[in-house]
């Protein structure tokens, strides 16, 4: 039997409709971002320690969420 390997191993192109809309996740990226700050910086201290985080640290655990999705 014969198997055509070779359309497998060709890179695939980005569609134009994904070129289009990647500014748009990222500006969505952004805002959740921006909201989810505004929202643990609403929080008191003895919240954010119940949560494991500390007011100087909002900052970094909310960059790293979004960075891993």
């Amino acid at each position: 039997m014969f198997y055509d390997t070779a359309a497998s191993h060709r890179p695939r192109r980005a569609s134009l409709f994904t070129i289009a809309f990647q500014p748009w996740q990222m500006l969505a990226g952004l805002l959740a971002a921006r909201r989810d700050h505004a929202i643990l910086s609403n929080l008191d201290d003895h919240m954010l320690k119940d949560i494991g985080l500390t007011r100087g640290s909002i900052r970094s655990a909310i960059r790293d969420r979004h960075i891993r999705g």
